[in-house]
């Protein structure tokens, strides 16, 4: 009974710390500009974060890249200079460590929670504006599927979903 509410304090203190890193979370969404592009570069996906916060940022920018290379829709380009936008802001995930707690400090084992980060804007590499937004959402659990693997998936398939014109799909 004790460890179960200790599980859901710990659950409802993360829920209160979620961090947005910088990156605003106002939704953008402007589909004729994303139509357009046809070259995206990703850029480093840590935003600058300290490393023991985010973890797990080139796997999932790797990832991303792979997915949009494969789809046919886009090219990845590697150089800011070539692309019709850029894809900037965190991905990534987070690690918890919890265990009980004693006067003498953690006893028994210490369990190890993940939760996937995502933060990502597509910016016109001209103007500089955003295009296109996402906030990587947490979902049902799936043990077959890495943390890095589902921030990745929904980060690449809400953007091809939203740059495939309506009625081509």
């Amino acid at each position: 009974m004790i460890r179960g509410l200790s599980i859901l304090a710990l659950c409802c203190m993360l829920a209160a710390c979620h961090r947005t890193f910088g990156v605003p979370t106002e939704s953008v969404q402007d589909l004729a500009a994303l139509a357009s592009v046809k070259t995206i570069y990703v850029e480093d996906l840590s935003h600058g974060e300290d490393p023991l916060l985010v973890e797990g940022s080139d796997l999932v920018k790797e990832k991303i890249i792979m997915r949009l290379s494969n789809s046919g829709r886009f090219s990845v380009v590697d150089a800011p200079e070539k692309a019709d936008a850029a894809l900037t802001g965190v991905a990534g995930f987070q690690r918890w460590y919890f265990g009980m707690e004693s006067f003498y400090g953690l006893e028994g084992s210490l369990n190890t929670q993940y939760s996937g980060v995502g933060m990502v804007r597509l910016l016109d590499s001209k103007t500089k504006q955003a295009i296109w937004t996402h906030e990587y959402e947490t979902g049902l659990f799936h043990p077959t599927q890495s943390v890095a693997d589902r921030v990745a998936n929904q980060v690449t398939d809400k953007l091809l979903r939203d740059a495939t014109p309506a009625g081509t799909q």
